[in-house]
């Protein structure tokens, strides 16, 4: 089975992410990601306390998520559930509360969030929910997660993982700068604490790997084969282009449209493709909504220049 080539609408934020879905198949994506925002699919209020609202709720947000479904069946396209959003939980914070977070109340509100979109990702087979290890502080005193913290984040993630198996459900850790996991290889050092029956997948970044430094690309990939659930797929502008300057928990590191930026992305493809990865495959590109459907066409056609995505194209 080939990767299946997907695209992430949270660079489409002045569409309707139900409106999207057509478009976007007629390119030749076979899969998109949504990232649900205040107003447009994300419930308001009730997260922590609803523990069944995919089966009761029949809110505005709830009709918008069926619609979202009977489009996706319609167009036969697979879907992945971006759960890093902003201002979701508090309207005064972008970032939710870290799951290593000491504060208990703080990280339950964060694992509620990512329940309720497990179960609404049970409502369509294939589904595949990434998530984040939230914004954590890291200066020359605190480098990094202690032990203790390891422990209690793994804790948390074993809980999700678990709920999600349960449910048949894939879910996959997104390492990103500035959070409690912020690369492929702090991702490496916590699976150590996870018993070997823990299904956690791994969401790479490109983007991300490239700010941790960690080049090769395929070599890190392929090193972590056996996890890795799905690739956020992006383009990469070298030191000494005008830098962007993302707050901590900002999702994504380049907002540089496919093609334009300096990573061989060829190459990366090629590796996957070698490697028989068979997972998602998503173009990721921040920052261009007022140019609308543009960016990913014109990502398109540059993709289809690499050889295991346009094979991916063709046979999904």
């Amino acid at each position: 089975m080939p990767m299946t080539p997907g695209y992430h609408t949270g660079g489409l934020l002045l569409h309707d992410p139900v409106s999207t879905i057509e478009p976007l198949v007629s390119m030749g994506y076979r899969c998109v990601a949504v990232r649900p925002r205040r107003g447009i699919l994300a419930w308001e209020k009730g997260l922590a306390a609803d523990r069944t609202l995919s089966s009761q709720a029949r809110g505005p947000e709830s009709d918008s998520w069926d619609r979202f479904l009977d489009e996706a069946r319609l167009h036969r396209c697979r879907v992945v559930i971006d759960t890093e959003s902003s201002f979701v939980l508090d309207r005064e914070k972008a970032a939710m509360p870290s799951l290593a977070d000491s504060n208990a109340d703080c990280s339950q509100a964060t694992l509620d969030w990512c329940e309720h979109w497990i179960r609404m990702a049970e409502r369509l087979p294939g589904t595949v929910l990434t998530l984040g290890s939230g914004v954590w502080p890291r200066d020359e005193f605190s480098p990094g997660l202690s032990e203790s913290d390891l422990e209690r984040l793994a804790s948390r993630l074993e809980s999700l993982a678990s709920f999600a198996e349960q449910r048949g459900v894939s879910i996959a850790l997104r390492p990103a700068t500035g959070h409690a996991i912020s690369s492929v290889a702090e991702f490496e050092r916590m699976c150590q604490w996870l018993p070997e029956s823990v299904n956690l997948g791994l969401a790479a970044d490109l983007g991300e790997m490239v700010s941790a430094g960690e080049m090769p690309l395929g070599a890190r990939l392929q090193r972590n084969a056996e996890r890795l659930k799905l690739v956020y797929l992006c383009d990469h502008r070298w030191p000494g282009q005008p830098p962007r300057d993302l707050p901590l928990g900002t999702v994504g590191r380049d907002d540089t449209p496919i093609g334009t930026g300096e990573l061989t992305l060829r190459r990366v493809t090629e590796t996957l493709g070698k490697m028989g990865f068979d997972g998602p495959l998503v173009a990721r590109v921040e920052g261009h909504c007022e140019q609308g459907l543009r960016i990913p066409r014109l990502g398109m056609q540059h993709l289809m220049q690499c050889r295991w995505w346009r094979q991916a194209c063709e046979q999904t």
